[in-house]
């Protein structure tokens, strides 16, 4: 089943695109068509993401342009975040727990979010903008870096 995407005052809701709902689709309904290309080019999201002991969450590599991150560590530990380039990571800042991140990354680069600790999970809420259409995300585990 296909599926579009509808504003309902100021919500974006997912709807099953049917022969029922064909009549007021996206391809029908004047400026439901832009509204969906417009989310295609969304430039920011929010995330809040565990971070597992020993571990690292990967924000980026692929993207064409720079993106910049905001946030909170809401976890209880420090967070170390990194930017890799072409497989060198430096160092940016360690935020500890309730402390805030506002870091920004270049193209093809990558936004490492480093756990400290060995037995407590880590969390941080963030809002990501910029070129954010070809950024990946993954867990790194085992990071020692």
């Amino acid at each position: 089943m296909l599926r579009f995407i509808e504003q309902i005052e100021g919500f974006a809701a997912i709807i099953p695109f049917t022969e029922s709902v064909m009549p007021h689709s996206i391809f029908t309904r004047p400026g439901s068509l832009a509204f969906a290309l417009g989310l295609a080019a969304c430039s920011s999201l929010t995330s809040t993401t565990s971070i597992a002991p020993d571990e690292a969450f990967r924000l980026g590599g692929g993207q064409r342009g720079a993106f910049t991150v905001r946030g909170k560590n809401v976890g209880p530990v420090a967070i170390v975040v990194f930017t890799e380039v072409a497989g060198t990571r430096d160092s940016l800042l360690t935020v500890p727990a309730g402390g805030a991140v506002d870091a920004s990354f270049p193209a093809q680069a990558m936004a490492v979010f480093k756990n400290t600790s060995s037995i407590v999970q880590a969390s941080v809420a963030i809002t990501v903008t910029g070129d954010i259409a070809a950024l990946g995300m993954r867990y790194e585990k085992n990071a020692t870096r």
